[in-house]
């Protein structure tokens, strides 16, 4: 399955890092908003990728945009 993440700029690294991590492919889909990009991923397990999605978010509201 290929899912879709929209993902704001400036998380762009925390969740670059942490799919690599987890040791999934992704692929820049291009911009959707200036501020704004997406990236699709490779996933037979939507529950586990959304655990990845979830740890990259927690991250983010650590630091500032």
């Amino acid at each position: 399955m290929r899912a879709g993440i929209a993902v704001d700029n400036w998380k762009l690294p925390v969740f670059r890092r942490e799919l690599t991590a987890a040791g999934y492919h992704y692929e820049d889909g291009g911009a959707l908003t200036a501020d704004a990009t997406l990236l699709t991923v490779e996933a037979s397990n939507v529950l586990a990728l959304k655990t990845v999605i979830e740890r990259c978010q927690a991250q983010c509201r650590t630091i500032s945009a």
